[in-house]
């Protein structure tokens, strides 16, 4: 009987979900996108309250789905990005949405369950395991302490999402089993991942004679990561061509004297999950009076 083992690799920014056999073959679950399909799950959540039977109700979606109903929303709801970079934060254990409290591992099974279930639709077969790529260290993990914090964090979140078992593997080593499946001559490679929170590099021996006598410790000869990648490379962006284009760096009247427009507004768009905070009524009453005073009001 042909079995098969299931991949996942929940991302910063995208993810995506594999059905291999034993066999050798290799399937990738592909999703509905604006009239077309994509093997990338964007690792979103886009919540929006309606009414239902004169009752205010929460609904979600995750991935593509929440970009479809983001878009067609006349009244914008709580998009939400990068989860994945605030696993080892302890000071965010939970968020409130329409006044509802929602931890981060909830927020992150929401994602993961959807895509369990539109992949086990798609491949014809339940999914109950997973093996499920991590980063070298998670973003912001100073210490082993942190980063094995953030990975039982995930690994909470694959339990709510109904994964009754998941084993952990370094993105970069997954990256490079695939490469030396390509090989007929063993080689030292670099594994580069860049992704939305982290990149990793892992320096690793490959080929058919370490596929023939197994794996060791010593086919890694190392490898590091940094929490610097896609939200780090935006928020640069932001910085220096965004910001500057909305009077960052301009300066407004007060008191007969000359001050630059504040900082912290810009600090703020260089963070996502900030941006919510600039809707607020007072920061708009703050952006209505720099606009009056500024040099520069357009």
């Amino acid at each position: 009987m042909t079995t098969a083992a299931i991949g996942i690799d929940f991302g910063t920014t995208n993810s995506s979900i594999a059905r291999a056999t034993d066999t050798g073959e290799v399937a990738l679950a592909h999703f509905p996108y604006r009239g077309e399909v994509t093997a990338a799950y964007r690792s979103l959540l886009y919540l929006e309250q309606m009414k239902e039977r004169g009752v205010n109700a929460l609904k979600s979606w995750s991935g593509p789905d929440g970009i479809e109903h983001y878009l067609a929303a006349d009244h914008k709801g709580r998009l939400i990005q990068s989860l994945k970079s605030f696993l080892s934060n302890h000071s965010l254990q939970s968020t409130e949405v329409f006044g509802r409290r929602h931890t981060l591992e909830d927020l992150i099974a929401r994602i993961l369950r959807d895509l369990r279930e539109k992949a086990a639709s798609q491949f014809g077969v339940p999914i109950s395991k997973a093996v499920v790529g991590r980063p070298i260290r998670f973003v912001g993990a100073e210490t082993e302490q942190e980063d094995g914090f953030a990975e039982n964090r995930l690994r909470k979140a694959f339990k709510i999402a109904g994964y009754e078992s998941v084993q952990f593997e370094f993105e970069p080593i997954a990256a490079a089993h695939y490469y030396e499946s390509t090989l007929d001559h063993d080689e030292l490679i670099l594994i580069g991942d860049f992704g939305g929170g982290t990149s990793d590099f892992s320096l690793v021996r490959v080929g058919p004679s370490k596929r023939r006598t197994g794996r060791s410790e010593a086919n890694l000869l190392g490898n590091a990561g940094l929490g610097v990648a896609g939200d780090s490379f935006d928020a640069k962006l932001i910085r220096h061509l965004i910001s500057p284009a909305l009077g960052a760096g301009t300066d407004m009247r007060s008191m007969k004297r000359l001050l630059p427009v504040p900082s912290w507004i810009y600090g703020k768009l260089e963070r996502w999950h900030h941006l919510s905070f600039l809707k607020a009524k007072d920061v708009m009453n703050v952006l209505t009076s720099i606009k009056t005073d500024a040099l520069e009001p357009e």
